[in-house]
């Protein structure tokens, strides 16, 4: 019965995997499935199974999954309007506690404002942190 139990745990571990294929979901399961089951031919006990799956399970997952991340690289590019965090550009407005000011990147002109509203000068150098809605997050430089 406890076979069938391991077999379970490692083949929806499998499926899960394969359907979340880049994403590292249940390849730990699946290597510490393989350990309880052979420590069940091994003739252990069901408690002794637990902790092989347990032990392997987390094993895998503390040492393996920091090396997995590294060499599963994200091929992420912004596009559009992420381009734009992290740049600096001049304020071309001001910004003050009632009225968002105005940046210029890449030819497009944003509303931008700060995350505290806090006033900043036309003119300024200010870096976008973030996008919020169709508005720029910025800090002052």
């Amino acid at each position: 019965m406890e076979l069938y139990l391991w077999i379970a745990i490692l083949i929806f571990s499998i499926i899960v995997e394969v359907a979340t294929a880049t994403a590292l979901v249940s390849v730990w399961f699946i290597a510490g499935a393989i350990g309880a089951i052979i420590a069940l031919l091994l003739n252990a006990s069901f408690l002794i199974q637990v902790i092989v799956f347990i032990s392997i399970s987390l094993l895998f997952l503390i040492i393996f999954r920091p090396i997995a991340l590294r060499h599963v690289k994200s091929n992420f590019v912004p596009t559009n309007a992420d381009r734009v965090i992290g740049r600096q550009t001049e304020l071309l407005e001001d910004i003050t506690s009632s009225k968002w000011g105005e940046v210029k990147i890449d030819g497009v002109i944003w509303n931008a404002t700060t995350i505290d509203s806090s006033p900043i000068n036309k003119g300024n150098l200010v870096e976008v942190l973030a996008i919020e809605g169709s508005k720029l997050i910025v800090k002052k430089l």
